[in-house]
């Protein structure tokens, strides 16, 4: 869980989110570039993803070439679903429901690349994540509302962009760059969202007077998943798999691993009574994430599941217990312990024990509080001074 500032790193981060998305990708964005455009066609043609793209329709964009329609076409060609709005000055960009970027930057190589820009990332921030998720939601249906009203004349098809260019190349037949004779042709919805409540803004306040307060402690690192079970009879360093101890693995770019952050190494196996549940076995920690961690393809064929785990960070003083999984500290223990007090964002919320069971699903990685980090780094102590402890 974090949210970060970007601002020469938009073009990098986008590729990355792109690569890694698995369900869907959807973008509000003024200008679509050609390249970028012909970029994402690509992503979407290797992948089953829902896309929906809210954009302008313009003609003077496509005639200064600011915006295009072979772009739009591209993405048309794959798939996409495509809507315009008049007056639109949004950017967003959400992927899967774990990511979101709301940015200054147009999806254009300028917005991307070379223009001054400024953007906030969020990775992993449920609220924040659900309230960008709303707001592209309800424009959609108000896009939906007023086509049923309006024959349809938000939709960007095949035919609009075919008429348009044809008219394009009259309109802009021996004409320059300037605007002095600006063409106001333009189509898509009118939508007045003035009275909807500013939910991203609230949101993030809300999660800066969270970090702002120093709760904010280390993460939980999950190995595996519900479908891979570890054995709980073997220790960590018999595990297969555990080829290596100065890297951890991840399905997509760990953005909100910082230098110095700890992880707790979590297994999802089963305790002591047989119950399926993960367990907290050591706890290390990272030089942090950057760009270049990731695994080649023509490295992967030696372990099967970097094809679905490609991502990495360095880790160092990796410390488990010296003795079978099953020994560890449950999550449930965890969980129990400490409730809502376990991760900043339910931080001073009493939340039912099930509800707090389905935290983690699907999860690679979990933000916890500086009172998790205490309670769990206590606990530890006492498995290394019973079981011993084994550094790698």
């Amino acid at each position: 869980m974090s949210i970060q500032l970007i601002t020469k790193t938009h073009g990098c981060e986008i590729s990355d989110m792109l690569e890694s998305a698995q369900k869907q990708i959807l973008i509000i964005s003024p200008f679509l570039g050609e390249q970028t455009c012909k970029h994402l066609a690509r992503c979407l043609s290797n992948k089953n993803l829902n896309c929906r793209v809210i954009t302008r329709f313009y003609r003077e964009d496509f005639i200064q070439n600011v915006s295009s329609l072979d772009g739009l076409e591209a993405l048309l060609d794959v798939g996409a679903d495509l809507k315009a709005v008049i007056g639109l000055h949004t950017k967003l960009y959400i992927f899967d429901d774990y990511l979101s970027l709301v940015t200054s930057a147009n999806y254009t190589s300028g917005g991307l690349f070379s223009n001054i820009e400024l953007g906030i990332l969020i990775d992993d921030e449920s609220a924040i994540n659900e309230c960008c998720q709303k707001y592209f939601e309800d424009l959609w249906d108000h896009i939906k509302k007023f086509n049923e009203n309006n024959h349809n004349s938000a939709d960007i098809t095949r035919t609009l962009i075919e008429n348009e260019k044809r008219i394009i190349n009259t309109s802009s037949s021996g004409r320059t760059t300037s605007t002095k004779n600006f063409n106001k042709a333009r189509q898509g919805a009118t939508i007045d969202m003035s009275t909807s409540p500013d939910l991203i803004e609230n949101a993030l306040s809300e999660q800066i007077k969270t970090e702002a307060s120093g709760i904010m402690g280390g993460w939980l690192k999950f190995e595996s998943d519900s479908s891979h079970r570890h054995d709980p009879e073997t220790l960590y360093n018999r595990i297969p798999g555990s080829f290596t101890f100065d890297k951890t693995f991840f399905p997509r770019p760990p953005i909100s691993i910082k230098e110095s952050d700890k992880l707790y190494i979590t297994l999802v196996s089963y305790d002591e009574d047989g119950v399926a549940v993960p367990m907290i076995i050591g706890r290390t920690t990272t030089s942090g994430y950057c760009q270049d961690y990731k695994i080649m393809t023509t490295e992967n064929h030696k372990y099967q599941f970097l094809e679905d785990y490609p991502f990495y960070v360095y880790i160092k003083d990796l410390e488990v217990i010296n003795a079978p999984v099953k020994n560890g500290i449950s999550l449930h223990k965890l969980y129990r312990e400490l409730n809502g007090n376990a991760f900043p964002n339910s931080y001073g919320m009493k939340i039912p024990f099930e509800k707090l069971r389905q935290i983690h699903y699907q999860k690679d990685k979990l933000r916890i509080t500086m009172l998790a980090v205490e309670f769990l780094d206590r606990e530890l102590e006492k498995l290394f001074a019973k079981f011993g402890v084994m550094r790698f």
